[in-house]
């Protein structure tokens, strides 16, 4: 925890990469201040910054954590372990079905799922976090071998409610509504270019921890969401959802297989990265699509 704080200078950051909250990190870096009798950080305005203390700590605990690292791959890959990043989603809705075919294939396989909120990607040192990750965006992460899994079609999606309270019969009328989103706005931004429309400041909007307390959300009539479509195919054919232009759109969006280039993968992740990119081309993937633009 003190390590991270450290490299970003940033408490939120750091409760952000690991997944806890900001007045946890906050507590533990005062209570080891407290426990070794001086301050580590000086506290500004502008953000954290290392006292001379902090600064001895950090290169020690640098040091320290480098160690244990490369003893620990030493032994995954001497017991054929993997460490993999994965977005629940993705997981619970394709990769999930598709692993008895990986532990049959490769039975001394030892797998080891770790979760992330889409945040792979920019950890300051994602090797320490997986071997190797699930990640959903355009594919343009420095210090990665990316590997794009298929290209996707986006469904603009709400439950019936929500479209009842909101009529959508063309484009314009998604600026009245309450936009959902994890991450960023960059895929309605994306939608309203697509449309030729531009996405304004006071556009009602609502960003929310993850991908399945997106979905709910939607289900649950508290606006729009745009779903790569295989995701929803299930909802939009029970009628928990519904598509108001009955169409899909182009995206440049999709999930993508890395590996971190820094750290130097076992003949293990090298396995599982081919068994992945070999079935992705047998991906059962359903689409909605009764037409795409």
């Amino acid at each position: 925890m003190f390590s991270l704080t450290a490299e970003t200078r940033n408490v939120t950051r750091a409760a952000q990469l690991l997944n806890i909250s900001q007045s946890s990190v906050s507590y533990h870096i005062k209570k080891l201040e407290s426990d070794l009798g001086y301050r580590l950080f000086h506290r500004t305005k502008q953000g954290l910054t290392l006292t001379e203390e902090g600064v001895e700590l950090a290169r020690h605990v640098g040091r320290g954590l480098e160690i244990i690292q490369t003893g620990l791959d030493q032994l995954s890959i001497r017991a054929g372990a993997i460490r993999i990043a994965l977005l629940p989603m993705f997981s619970s809705r394709w990769l999930s079905s598709e692993l008895g075919n990986l532990i049959e294939q490769y039975p001394d396989m030892r797998l080891s799922m770790h979760n992330h909120n889409n945040n792979y990607a920019y950890m300051p040192e994602p090797g320490r976090f997986a071997d190797i990750g699930i990640q959903w965006g355009k594919g343009d992460w420095n210090g990665f071998e990316v590997h794009p899994l298929w290209p996707e079609r986006m469904a603009l999606v709400c439950s019936p409610e929500y479209l009842e309270r909101h009529p959508i019969t063309e484009p314009k009328d998604v600026t009245d509504c309450t936009l959902l989103h994890v991450d960023d706005t960059g895929m309605w931004e994306e939608w309203f270019t697509l449309n030729e429309m531009k996405m304004v400041n006071n556009q009602p909007q609502m960003m929310l921890e993850d991908r399945h307390f997106q979905l709910s959300s939607t289900i649950n009539g508290l606006g729009l969401s745009l779903f790569a479509s295989w995701l929803v195919q299930e909802e939009l054919e029970s009628g928990a959802l519904v598509s108001p232009f009955c169409q899909n759109f182009k995206t440049s969006y999709a999930y993508h297989l890395i590996l971190p280039r820094l750290k130097v993968s076992s003949s293990t992740v090298l396995q599982f990265r081919d068994w992945l990119l070999k079935n992705r081309s047998q991906a059962n993937r359903p689409l909605f699509s009764p037409s795409e633009i």
